[in-house]
């Protein structure tokens, strides 16, 4: 299976063979999640495109709040149109599993075990991150009991999913970030010895200057160790990301909601609301295109609550002046219209009337 780019591919000898462990490592700027993005799309591609024309399982390993780690739907769907394909069955025949604590994770490792089994389709088995929630650099002033029981947990869930995917034959391709290292010489891989001594294969990925990744292949059980660089071109043929205008990504999510939400809603008055709430929030575009917020729905949820927390001041305010004009009459009213006293009786003077 290609990974997306030639000079990779050539690289590795050819691109991914199924039945092999592949652990690619490298930090954010280094395009490792990319990578993993592509290889999604490049197993359901055609085999004369040099696809597994099957189905993909993704494991994501990563707490969602602290390090932002979520599968970029949009980037995914770009690359599966780039690529010729529908949408909607292409996104249908990737399986999608989330561990959010080391816990979680071994537990998880245990329904995408069920999924790979029960599906003859699936080709490929991608783990983002494979590491990081047992990681002992992620959580500094550990014991050294403490770490390697971290260490030992880690190696069991790594175990497992090796297992499934050489029972099976998938290609396994697993990322993981780097451990500190002194500077100029290459970082190992996060995760212990048995994290790299179980991939078949090990590449390192680096940033090197604008626009170029450096690739080096540090394991491989029939190619010597090398290096190659690539780029990350814009909807070409190189592995890359394809950069959607955000006001694109907005158009064709709003298009969604109106067709499948604001249509499926019972009650007019909502539709009118749904209507309200996206005239309110298209009034402020240059704020949503600039925050760094994983998907434009949820850029939409936060304008919602921003405008939520204007409207209810503006009502606020609005309340406590009614309020206060209410006191005054109330005070006027009382002012001017006082009960009269009861007039005095006439004193008698015994004389006649």
């Amino acid at each position: 299976m290609t990974t997306g780019s030639p000079g990779l591919d050539s690289l590795l000898g050819g691109g991914l063979s199924p039945g092999a462990f592949y652990l690619f490592y490298g930090d954010g700027e280094s395009g490792v999640d990319l990578l993993l993005h592509r290889l999604l799309v490049n197993t359901l591609l055609p085999v004369e495109r040099n696809g597994l024309e099957g189905e993909a399982v993704y494991l994501n390993c990563g707490n969602y709040r602290e390090e932002r780690t979520v599968l970029d739907v949009q980037h995914l769907t770009a690359l599966i149109k780039a690529n010729g394909l529908d949408a909607d069955p292409a996104l249908d025949r990737i399986r999608v599993f989330l561990a959010f604590s080391s816990e979680h994770e071994e537990q998880v490792v245990e329904s995408v075990s069920r999924a790979v089994r029960e599906n003859d389709s699936v080709r490929t088995l991608v783990v983002h991150n494979v590491a990081r929630l047992f990681s002992p650099d992620a959580q500094p002033g550990l014991s050294h009991m403490e770490r390697l029981e971290r260490l030992n947990r880690l190696q069991g869930v790594v175990s497992k999913l090796w297992q499934i995917a050489a029972e099976r034959g998938l290609v396994m391709a697993a990322s993981c970030r780097p451990r500190p290292g002194s500077r100029g010489q290459t970082p190992q891989p996060e995760g212990g010895q048995h994290l790299r001594h179980a991939a078949n294969v090990l590449v390192y990925l680096r940033r090197v200057e604008a626009g170029f990744t450096e690739a080096s292949l540090l394991k491989h059980p029939s190619r010597a160790p090398g290096r190659t660089r690539f780029t990350y071109k814009t909807g070409g043929g190189e592995l890359g990301r394809i950069t959607i205008p955000f006001r694109t990504r907005f158009d064709e999510e709003l298009s969604n909601l109106q067709r499948d939400y604001r249509e499926a809603l019972m009650n007019p008055a909502r539709r009118e609301a749904f209507d309200l709430l996206v005239k309110a929030v298209t009034g402020e575009m240059g704020a949503m295109s600039h925050v760094k917020i994983p998907t434009v729905l949820d850029v939409l949820l936060l304008t919602a609550v921003v405008e939520n927390r204007r409207s209810i001041e503006e009502l606020g305010a609005q309340g406590k002046s009614i309020v206060a004009r209410l006191d005054r009459l109330e005070a006027l009213m009382q002012a001017t219209f006082v009960a009269p006293s009861k007039p005095s009786e006439p004193v008698s003077t015994g004389a006649p009337p």
